[in-house]
């Protein structure tokens, strides 16, 4: 991993994120970029409309320089620690900007933060990150806000990875693999049997596929039966202790809409554990 980009709105929603993204960028010596993207103003429709030239119909704040400002102090206490970074201040659609970013620089992975508040960028989050996730070349790594008053420190020791055992996750499944060794991390295989989604491949010939990938060792693979796969999920997120839940994202064909639709944008939403999304073809 050689590049990770972090959009953030520089507040303290967004404070969980850094850290993870801090841990990452630490870890493989990846340069980390720090992106904040202004939306485009709003049409003020209070004020009057003189001629043709348009004044008054949009009342803007040059807060450029402020942001940039904010953005280049973050860097700086970053570098401090030994990092590299490079800041980006972009104004636009934020997820456009998010994903024309993450192109030009190349990004190898997208690490944005999730927050229970209702701000514009909780809102974006919230509603964009699983289209983030989708149409980005790279992994996405979804941070939940902490809500205490101080961030906590964060660990990559136990990783679980969910699959539906319904398609080829060979590759996704190799990554998880991979991270979870580069930091010496546990890794148990996660599979919701719920009542409502159908089955259909065999369970056995599926996880014989991801043993095949993990190795010799056995592969430990825990099974929750389940009214829905996100009420499995959430059950299992409640009594185990979990750093890192990673799951696939794909494109919504015939088979993905049947199997779980939505419910990589569920658990964004509703998970209190960080939620790493690889794309079918993705690459960490």
């Amino acid at each position: 991993m050689n590049t990770i980009l972090l959009p953030t709105d520089l507040s303290e929603a967004t404070n969980q994120a850094l850290n993870w993204a801090r841990l990452l960028a630490s870890h493989y010596n990846a340069r980390l970029i720090l992106l904040h993207v202004q939306p485009m103003p709003m049409p003020d429709t209070s004020m009057p409309v003189i001629g043709d030239l348009g004044v008054g119909t949009t009342v803007l704040m040059d807060t450029e320089p402020v942001y940039q400002d904010q953005l280049t102090k973050l860097a700086g206490q970053l570098e401090a620690e030994g990092l590299t970074c490079q800041t980006d201040l972009r104004r636009g659609a934020v997820k456009e900007a998010i994903l024309e970013a993450a192109r030009e620089h190349q990004a190898d992975l997208i690490v944005t933060g999730r927050s229970d508040l209702s701000s514009f960028f909780d809102r974006l989050i919230g509603s964009e990150a699983t289209g983030i996730a989708r149409d980005a070349h790279c992994p996405v790594l979804v941070v939940p806000a902490d809500q205490s008053d101080e961030a906590r420190p964060v660990s990559l020791q136990k990783l679980v990875f969910t699959t539906p055992l319904e398609f080829d996750q060979d590759d996704t499944f190799a990554q998880a693999v991979a991270l979870a060794r580069s930091f010496g991390a546990s890794l148990r295989v996660l599979h919701v049997r719920a009542s409502n989604q159908p089955n259909l491949n065999d369970d056995a010939e599926m996880t014989a596929q991801l043993q095949a990938v993990y190795g010799t060792e056995p592969l430990p693979v825990d099974t929750v039966e389940a009214n829905t796969v996100t009420g499995g999920l959430e059950t299992y997120l409640s009594d185990h202790t979990v750093d890192l839940l990673v799951m696939t994202t794909r494109e919504r064909d015939f088979l993905s809409g049947l199997l779980n639709p939505s419910l990589t944008s569920r658990m964004v939403k509703l998970s209190d554990v960080p939620l790493l999304i690889y794309q079918d073809k993705g690459d960490l």
